[in-house]
């Protein structure tokens, strides 16, 4: 029901008057004054109180430990990394030493306190001056390995050592590089004759050149290269192969390129897009005129042409034809090792080519449907280059992106939740996590791997855990029947005595009867008499029996 139609009951006109507006109420953020209750500020009104109560404010008292403060010296300290024996001193807290017994008074104890105050600290950054190896030799080794023309043994020392001084930073190890040979002694009264070896200005590739020289040889005399690992003989192999010229050219190269102007640039740039322009055209003016000789030599026949005799044959060798046209789609005319094919049999020599065209036929690259020229070949990666550059082949490929963490999380969430648990608590128990951390290729593989050999053990776990279970129901169900059999051989031998018990007992009886009525008649004495040989002939069956139950124990 709307208002409307309550209007219309109350025969009210349906046109309203505006609701008046409320009034809004100015409300002020009213200052909260410490120190005076509420009904005293609200007689204030609108307006605060001008007049506040100071209230004293003090610290709070500081809570002080009852422990005595702790005692400081002043101790000497040295510094390993100086090579003057310099002392000097700082605060240190002192550590309360216990008293020393009385027996150890005297020299003895004179002597240990002279021996723990000559034990100075060490400076906490001593462990920073982390200096650089620099190969050491002796005359020996240098006369035997490291002898060359150019350089004397007193200026490879000076060079050492200024390589030492500046931990190997080379533009400064250049800078400072003054070496003067040292003059020959003067004799008093006499003229000098010596010859003074002639200073040589070094540049920084020379310096470079002799270090890394004395560095490898150095190397290889303190281990030989057959016994160094894998990073000392890349770094033995990068030090021997060091070529002073070629990092001099490297160097003005980097000069040349850096101090182009760039009217240069563009030039070079223009030159550039020019030599790829002829090259291209040039490239597909080799493969038109390879295309045109290959069509001209006819290929040698190398199989059987009786096959094609017949119609079915040719029929068979236009289709090849037209199959091999199809795949060819215009493509180069080389075969994989460079030869020039023509139809389904390819050439093994092109005997027109000339020499203009022998660089080209190395490698030609494939040109496009429209006969323009297409990407040079690409130079094959090694294995190593793979491996560092992230080169990988696949068989097939998914549709759409794919993380190796979702690949080796689905070789778990694929399996059963038990099964799933028992990964994990393998993988907990190898201290491994379940989520990898860096997933790169190799920790990737690697980690399938594990994931495989964790299926298989688990796999033949359960296996063995399937023939224990077989194993021990099947040792069960013997032993049940081994019992069962005991007790039915031994109802059957309580059945045998107690008949043969029963049949004694009435032969007793019918013996003592027949003593009795011995007088009675004839005929009942032969009656007996035939009964007792019956009885005799039971008992004697029945001792077989017995017998025979007991062998089969026994067995």
């Amino acid at each position: 029901m709307t208002s409307l139609d309550v209007r219309d009951m109350l025969d009210l006109p349906n046109s309203a008057g505006p609701r008046p507006a409320k009034k809004q109420k100015l409300t002020n953020v009213r200052p909260n004054l410490k120190g005076l209750q509420r009904e005293v500020q609200s007689l204030g009104g609108d307006n605060p109180i001008s007049i506040v109560p100071a209230v004293p404010q003090y610290k709070k008292r500081r809570l002080v430990g009852r422990k005595p403060a702790a005692k400081w010296e002043l101790k000497p300290f040295k510094n390993s990394a100086r090579e003057d024996d310099m002392t000097l001193k700082h605060w240190r807290r002192k550590t309360e030493v216990p008293p020393k017994q009385e027996a150890q008074e005297g020299e003895g104890g004179e002597a240990a306190e002279s021996e723990v105050k000559e034990e100075l600290d060490d400076s906490a950054f001593a462990k920073f001056n982390v200096q650089v190896n620099i190969p050491k030799y002796d005359d020996e080794q240098y006369e035997a390995k490291l002898k060359d023309e150019d350089w004397t043994k007193e200026e490879t020392d000076y060079l050492m050592q200024t390589a030492r001084d500046f931990d190997l930073r080379w533009p400064l190890v250049w800078d400072r590089y003054e070496y003067q040979p040292a003059s020959p002694p003067d004799t008093e009264g006499t003229e000098s004759t010596a010859l003074v070896p002639e200073h040589k200005p070094r540049t920084l590739e020379d310096i470079k050149a002799r270090y890394y020289d004395v560095a490898a040889k150095m190397m290889a005399v303190h281990r030989p290269v057959q016994f160094m690992s894998q990073v000392e003989f890349s770094l033995h192999q990068l030090m021997s192969s060091f070529n002073p010229v070629q990092e001099a050219l490297r160097k003005r190269f980097a000069e040349n390129a850096m101090s182009r102007s760039s009217e240069e640039r563009r030039e070079e740039e223009s030159l550039l897009i020019e030599l790829k322009r002829i090259m291209a055209r040039s490239e597909r003016l080799n493969e038109e005129r390879k295309d045109l000789y290959a069509r001209l030599d006819a290929p040698p026949s190398s199989s059987n042409v009786g096959v094609y005799t017949t119609s079915a044959g040719l029929q068979q060798l236009v289709q090849q034809l037209m199959n091999a046209d199809k795949s060819k789609k215009r493509k180069s005319i080389l075969g994989p090792e460079g030869t020039p094919t023509a139809g389904p049999g390819a050439a093994p020599v092109d005997r027109r080519e000339s020499a203009v065209r022998e660089p080209a036929a190395a490698a030609t690259p494939a040109t496009t449907k429209k006969g323009g020229a297409g990407p040079a070949e690409r130079r094959k990666l090694s294995e190593e280059d793979q491996v560092v550059f992230g080169v990988s082949t696949h068989d097939r490929l998914q549709s759409g992106p794919q993380f190796r963490y979702d690949r080796i999380a689905k070789m778990v969430s694929s399996r059963s939740a038990v099964l799933a648990s028992r990964i994990t608590n393998v993988l907990t128990e190898l201290e491994i996590p379940p989520r990898l951390v860096m997933p790169t290729l190799e920790v990737g593989t690697a980690f399938e791997a594990l994931l495989g050999s964790i299926n298989v053990l688990l796999d033949t776990r359960k296996a063995s855990d399937k023939l224990d279970g077989e194993i021990k129901l099947a040792e069960a169900q013997k032993a049940e029947r081994e019992k069962k059999e005991g007790k039915k051989k031994e109802e059957e031998a309580g059945q045998v005595e107690e008949a043969a018990g029963a049949a004694e007992a009435e032969g007793e009886i019918k013996a003592e009867g027949a003593e009795k009525e011995r007088s009675v008649s004839v005929a009942r004495a032969g009656s007996v008499q035939a009964q007792q040989a019956a009885h005799k002939r039971s008992a004697s069956v029945l001792s077989q029996v017995s017998d025979k139950s007991t062998k089969r124990q026994k067995k």
